[in-house]
């Protein structure tokens, strides 16, 4: 049995939190979704993971979600490996939000998708500087979006994943948008930026 996977993207959408990254990774999931993706939604992962309580999960709210820590590195992957291998979503579009945010997640990613025989991981940057993502993060209210956690969250960005930003840019794999602009206009200039970079694998919106 051949099994081929080489037309297949993985595009991961990345940005400071409260960039509106998940908001943009729906767009892409509503472009491709007639061509079979699937969204490794990390954030709702981790949250339906807390919701079964063992010491594990006991750990991690208090060590990380009440701090706004990054979670350790095998965390996020672990959640992308559970469904890509377990469940079975190796063989359509992935489109994930919030992971990598280390280099070592990043690496990982890509080794996953190669042994698959898949092409390695396309970024998309959701650009906002660390003023404007305070602001909507104060604004939006969410129950872990204390002044604390909203700072942690905001020192481990240029920390961790600015190297990660480097390093698909450093392999011609990183697309960057304007954060600060009406969602709409971002998936625009999104849309606009994956037709120039992906070609033909790109589709067109519908009319």
């Amino acid at each position: 049995m051949t099994i081929t996977l080489k037309d297949k993207l993985t595009i991961v959408v990345l940005g400071r939190s409260g960039s509106g990254k998940g908001t943009q990774a729906k767009f892409i999931l509503a472009r491709l979704r007639r061509a079979g993706v699937f969204h490794l939604e990390t954030g709702r992962f981790l949250r339906d993971l807390m919701e079964r309580k063992n010491v594990t999960t006991e750990l991690a709210e208090a060590r990380l979600m009440k701090r706004g820590d990054l979670f350790p590195w095998w965390f996020p992957i672990f959640l992308w490996m559970r469904e890509i291998i377990a469940h079975g979503h190796a063989d359509g579009h992935l489109i994930g939000d919030g992971t990598p945010r280390r280099l070592s997640e990043a690496h990982l990613i890509d080794e996953m998708m190669v042994w698959h025989g898949r092409p390695q991981a396309l970024c998309v940057y959701v650009d906002v500087s660390r003023r404007e993502a305070r602001r909507r993060l104060l604004a939006r209210k969410r129950g872990d979006d204390t002044p604390d956690a909203i700072e942690n969250r905001l020192d481990y960005f240029p920390r961790d994943v600015v190297p990660v930003l480097r390093y698909y840019r450093r392999h011609g794999r990183l697309v960057r948008v304007n954060g600060v602009q009406t969602p709409a206009r971002v998936a625009q200039d999104i849309d606009v930026a994956l037709a120039k970079h992906l070609g033909r694998r790109w589709p067109r919106a519908s009319r």
